[in-house]
This record gives structure tokens, C-alpha cells and sequence, in this order.
């Protein structure tokens, strides 16, 4: 599995709630995702900062999804964004109690 770790800045007016909702309001594109196994959302409004954690199924498909146009639509809604990508070996699911490897 594939972690791609996304965060870009925010402008100084937006609270969390405005933030919220503004995940809510793209929260569904992210459904029918190729690859995309969970997004969680994240923001630290205080230090302007938002973004997601996106764990894929492959490399292929991350960078397949952060396409020049992806980049340029979150750039557009909130700023140029930075992206990492990192391999995912092992995962504690305490929800289902089980490590994945």
C-alpha cells in the first residue's frame, strides 16, 4: 500500500467549521477513486495548514489521482499543494483488531 501525505495552506478565515463543511462538500468524489482504500481529511486551522492522508492501493494509482489537473484544482480551491509519498508494510486496524502486512 501506497501513503500519499497531502497538505497545502489556508487562508486565515477559514474555521473550522467552514473547513468542515467544505470536506463534506468534496467528500464524495472520492468514492468511486481507483485505488483509494481510505481518506482522512486533516487541518490545524491555527497554523493554516489542511490536507489529507490518502492511502492507495499502489503507487500507480496515487500518482494517477495527483495528476496535473488534480494539483491545479486543489491549488485553485486552496493553495499549491505538497505531496509525499510513502510505502505503507504494515497496519495496526485496532477497529477490527488486526496488523496487516
Amino acid at each position: 500500500m501506497i501513503i500519499a501525505f497531502v497538505k497545502f495552506k489556508i487562508p486565515s478565515d477559514l474555521d473550522d467549521n467552514i473547513l468542515k463543511e467544505k470536506f463534506l462538500e468534496t467528500a464524495p468524489i472520492y468514492k468511486d477513486t481507483e485505488g483509494l482504500i481510505r481518506k482522512n481529511y486533516i487541518s490545524d486551522t491555527e497554523k493554516n495548514i489542511a490536507g489529507g492522508v490518502y492511502c492507495f492501493d499502489t503507487r500507480e494509482n496515487a500518482e494517477k489521482w495527483f495528476d496535473a489537473e488534480r494539483i491545479a484544482w486543489i491549488t485553485e480551491r486552496y493553495s499549491a499543494p505538497e505531496i509525499q509519498y510513502f510505502e505503507n508494510p504494515v497496519v495496526v486496524d485496532n477497529k477490527i483488531n488486526e496488523v496487516v502486512s
